[in-house]
């Protein structure tokens, strides 16, 4: 059972409950860092426009958006993907939601929990780890779940012959 077959067996609503709750709890994360570090809304200019304008009550309305936002971008993307292959073995569903965490639960992990547990943040070099993290996990997906594919199709071609 190659990649592609696992993760097409995961529910989806797992894989978004996964996804959700990792961004939920960033979202809860950054407010209440933010209520009590008022000095550090010059780190992000995005949430020092927001607060000035509604204040940390913008997170409330945060939730709502996030929530339909991962689900609609799983959902569009997996039609992307069957409208562009039609005879792939990937779940668009699940193989979005697997992208998503893949993307965000390294920013959780080293920035997030890691401050929680030891009370300072992970400075490993001038280079944010949790982004490389994130992309070097991403791509190895990507890549592992196209050669998966592939094989598969190359098998399914060899059968039909």
């Amino acid at each position: 059972m190659d990649i592609n077959q696992k993760t097409a067996n995961i529910p989806f609503w797992v894989l978004y409950g996964l996804a959700a709750g990792i961004v939920l709890f960033d979202i809860i994360f950054t407010c209440t860092f933010l209520s009590s570090n008022p000095e550090a809304y010059e780190g992000n200019p995005i949430n020092a426009y927001l607060a000035g304008i509604i204040g940390l009550e913008y997170f409330l309305f945060l939730i709502p958006l996030a929530l339909l936002g991962i689900y609609g971008v799983t959902k569009l993307s997996a039609w992307g993907i069957r409208r562009m292959d039609k005879y792939t073995e990937i779940n668009g569903e699940n193989y979005m939601a697997v992208i998503l965490i893949l993307l965000t639960f390294p920013n959780v992990l080293l920035n997030e929990l890691f401050l929680i547990l030891f009370g300072k943040q992970l400075h490993v070099s001038r280079f944010d780890a949790a982004l490389i993290l994130a992309i070097v996990l991403t791509l190895s997906y990507i890549v592992l779940t196209e050669m998966a594919d592939r094989k598969a199709k190359k098998k399914q071609t060899e059968t039909a012959v």
